[in-house]
């Protein structure tokens, strides 16, 4: 498992694996952006990548002067409504006017960068689900009950299964609640805790998962998500494309794979004239309390 927030930050430090055949370094441009379903529209993040001889940091890499928009869009690609944004920090974008994204809807990400170059990309909102089955009051972390989640199906544009991602959410992080997998990242390994406030599991197809009369999915939270005991929010989330092809190539990146290097593909980043991740997801959160196992006697 790898906390959430930092897909991104491999994805910056995995640039170079994409040009490596290239015999001299060309920059290109870094969108970083997730739609939740009736969640307000999110903000934008806008840079540049970095020679891979150099540190990248975004302040230091931030594009600012750009002219975004975030654009609701009707099946045929043509645009219903443009929602535009304005620079709140350097490289920082966030809209301006008050919208709520819209599940199982299509939007595109617009950016003109100060020197007249278009970055694009267009992500689908997946379909909204609910929780369906009552959850236990706790759970004995390692035990043989673990958190199975019960969800109305996720739709999508396409035929395609569902993929799903779970993100554990500590409520009130505290080093002496870490499981043993991570106390040993952080006080063995020196890891900083809070890289796993917000943990995340790798993805969950929907064919490898229970279905009932209804056609209703039956979820289970491996338990290597689990960072911390006591309270947590699980919040299961549907993934688009974009998201699900980032995630899955980023796997085969870093070592989930047995091809040789040759063989390796590149990051799919699914966006026109950079690259980075405009991705959309719709979720369900549930709070859920993990006990301490017992002591063995």
């Amino acid at each position: 498992m790898r906390p959430l927030q930092l897909y991104f930050c491999l994805l910056l430090l995995l640039t170079g694996c994409e040009f490596y055949e290239q015999d001299e370094y060309k920059e290109y441009y870094v969108v970083e952006s997730y739609l939740v379903a009736n969640d307000e529209l999110p903000d934008v993040r806008l840079s540049t990548t970095s020679e891979i001889s150099e540190e990248y940091t975004f302040r230091d890499n931030a594009v600012s002067d750009a002219s975004i928009e975030i654009r609701l869009l009707n099946p045929d690609s043509s645009v219903v409504e443009a929602f535009p944004y304005s620079e709140i920090k350097k490289g920082i974008y966030q809209s301006s006017v008050g919208a709520i994204v819209q599940s199982e809807q299509l939007y595109q990400l617009h950016v003109v960068t100060p020197s007249g170059d278009t970055v694009t990309s267009t992500t689908y909102v997946p379909g909204d689900f609910t929780t369906t089955n009552e959850l236990q009051d706790q759970y004995t972390y390692q035990s043989n009950q673990q958190i199975e989640i019960t969800t109305t199906p996720s739709s999508y544009i396409t035929d395609r299964q569902t993929f799903y991602i779970f993100s554990v959410n500590v409520i009130g992080p505290d080093s002496s609640n870490l499981t043993p997998f991570y106390r040993d990242l952080v006080f063995d390994q020196e890891n900083d805790i809070s890289s796993y406030f917000k943990n995340s599991s790798g993805i969950i197809n929907e064919a490898n998962s229970e279905r009932n009369e209804n056609g209703n999915i039956t979820l289970t939270v491996p338990w290597l998500a689990i960072a911390f005991y006591e309270e947590n929010d699980v919040i299961a989330s549907a993934i688009d494309n974009n998201m699900y092809d980032f995630l899955r190539s980023q796997d085969v990146q870093t070592g989930g794979t047995t091809l040789s290097p040759g063989e390796i593909q590149n990051i799919r980043y699914n966006v026109k004239g950079g690259i980075g991740v405009f991705g959309s997801m719709a979720t369900d959160t549930n709070r859920v309390f993990i006990e301490r196992p017992k002591p063995q006697r």
